[in-house]
């Protein structure tokens, strides 16, 4: 199951904005950097909508979490995970 920073903050026991200022994985923009710590753990996925001022679609990209991600951040953060499942 993969999750975004939010759901993922919430899982871990902390809140958004900590886990986005603890992750230096981020640009300013809260992008994700291409690295080789993020194999398999975090990736980007795309999105986009409908904007009416534009007329047009509006790309954006969501910083996502894998299940090896999860405990791979919890390990990064030295927070104890017991139960995924019931905190999402």
């Amino acid at each position: 199951m993969n999750r975004d920073l939010k759901t993922t903050a919430r899982v871990l026991g902390i809140g958004e904005r900590y886990l986005r200022s603890k992750l230096k994985l981020l640009n300013q923009a809260g992008e994700l950097l291409l690295s080789p710590r993020t194999d398999g753990r975090l990736f980007t996925d795309t999105r986009a909508r409908w904007s009416k001022s534009i007329n047009g679609w509006s790309h954006y990209g969501v910083v996502m979490v894998t299940e090896p991600g999860v405990a791979w951040l919890a390990q990064q953060l030295g927070i104890t995970v017991t139960n995924k499942d019931a905190a999402a």
